[in-house]
């Protein structure tokens, strides 16, 4: 599999000198194999998606929350006649996941439904795992304000654990660490500093001091800290990622490619 970082920004999309070396789009990962692309959510880093030919391509939302949606209606793709688009995600506060595409992309916040851009959309609501191809997807619930899924992607042998928008507690914790075993790689919440997170829990977040725990208990081979806080300048990601960087640790960066 190949993993390319296109988004790594949390809750709203930055720019700016101080904001180039880690990015300012927000959440979406794109994995790829040899005839499928997978991308976990559509924050507006799906906005700078690569030409993927005729590889078969799916879209995994984890949940509805505007960051992780709100690139979708600049995909690319969606221009493209006769091109196919898979469309997967749960319900959320009595909303199917054609519900929430239709509340995001429907007049007057936005002047095309889904159904008028000249790809072919098909709409699918989840519960737990299922394959797209050769590729395997399991889920497990979140601890996130409304919701969410963590998901775990795995293909020939190896597998990539997505875990943004995942606030740590005693039984999410430990849910996650079983659901994460043995993973190849994990992309891990690191939104707030640990001094950060006194202030802002319950709002559906991690730290890195937390992530690295959770490798440890869990096995992860690797991991890589995303959805960057919009105050948090290069500047700071660094100083943050300087403290516990090794070969298997660090902060992930737009436009970073990881071959598994």
């Amino acid at each position: 599999m190949k993993i390319t970082i296109l988004g790594a920004r949390g809750s709203v999309p930055t720019d700016g000198r101080d904001m180039l070396e880690f990015g300012g789009a927000t959440s979406c990962v794109l994995v790829e194999t040899d005839d499928t692309a997978l991308y976990l959510d559509a924050g507006t880093g799906i906005m700078s998606a690569p030409d993927l030919g005729d590889k078969n391509i799916s879209i995994v939302l984890t949940h509805p929350h505007i960051d992780h949606m709100i690139g979708l209606p600049f995909f690319p793709a969606l221009s493209e006649s006769g091109r196919r688009i898979d469309i997967y995600g749960s319900p959320r506060m009595n909303y199917t996941t054609k519900m929430q595409l239709e509340r995001l992309l429907s007049p007057p916040l936005w002047p095309l439904f889904i159904t008028d851009y000249p790809a072919v959309t098909v709409i699918h609501d989840i519960d737990g795992g299922f394959n797209i191809g050769d590729i395997g997807i399991k889920s497990m619930e979140s601890n996130h304000p409304g919701g969410g899924l963590v998901l775990r992607v795995e293909h020939g042998g190896k597998s990539v654990v997505l875990a943004t928008d995942f606030e740590h507690d005693g039984e999410h914790i430990k849910m996650l660490t079983e659901f994460a075993k043995d993973t190849d790689l994990l992309l891990y919440d690191a939104q707030y500093t640990d001094e950060e997170y006194k202030h802002f829990m319950g709002y559906g977040h991690s730290t890195p001091s937390v992530g690295l725990e959770l490798m440890k208990e869990s096995g992860a081979k690797s991991i890589r800290f995303m959805h960057h806080d919009p105050r948090h300048t290069d500047k700071i990601l660094k100083m943050m990622e300087e403290k516990i960087k090794t070969e298997t640790v660090s902060f992930a960066r737009e436009g970073e490619e990881i071959l598994l």
